[in-house]
């Protein structure tokens, strides 16, 4: 097995390659929380609902990397307090994981054929508006997931999720960071004319 057949081949049928590994590496830690009856054991599964969901999507390879990699800044972050115990993780995590998870969403809405296929116009204005909707759903899962911690808090006063109103506004601006710069890699990824699909595995011969 040479090194493209290992990064970039299929292995076999139901573990493909090293991402694969990635994610059953990631609902073996989750079962274990379950074992261990952690409460975070939930966010991780709903973390690996999302895998799975990209999985049978079939990403590109980056895109499905860049998933996985905002699902552990964000579930095993919360499952390993490090939001709590590492100075700025918060701002961190909102500023960094739009990045990696707006153009999958993009990509999502290409499959359900909410939105056109990368590739198909090249114009200037459908670039913009390829980088305008990233950045559009960016903007709205984070203003979402303010929305779902405020209610929290209404209902759990305890919890005090939200810290205040400069809290808040922050985390907003490091999402919208964060999805534009998303964005623009979806425009560099379009443009380079890579598309939506996960390429076919390489040749097995050496």
């Amino acid at each position: 097995m040479n090194w493209r057949k290992l990064l970039l081949g299929d292995w076999n049928p139901y573990v493909r390659d090293p991402l694969d590994v990635l994610r059953v590496v990631f609902f073996a830690g989750t079962a274990v929380f379950w074992i261990l009856g952690r409460s975070t054991a939930i966010g991780l599964t709903a973390a690996c609902i999302v895998l799975v969901i990209a999985r049978l999507v079939s990403l590109p390879r980056v895109y499905d990397l860049m998933l996985i990699l905002a699902m552990t800044l964000i579930a095993w972050g919360t499952a390993f307090n490090l939001y709590g115990r590492i100075p700025h993780y918060d701002k961190f995590v909102h500023g960094l994981s739009p990045a990696l998870w707006a153009p999958v969403l993009f990509i999502v809405c290409v499959r359900l054929e909410v939105l056109p296929d990368l590739g198909h116009a090249r114009a200037a204005h459908s670039v913009f508006g390829m980088f305008l909707v990233t950045l559009a759903l960016g903007l709205a899962v984070g203003a979402g997931y303010e929305i779902v911690e405020w209610t929290l808090d209404g209902i759990f006063p305890d919890w005090h999720l939200v810290k205040g109103e400069w809290d808040t506004a922050t985390d907003l601006v490091a999402d919208a960071v964060g999805a534009a710069i998303g964005g623009l890699s979806l425009v560099v990824w379009d443009l380079w004319g890579w598309g939506t699909m996960r390429r076919e595995p390489v040749s097995q011969h050496r």
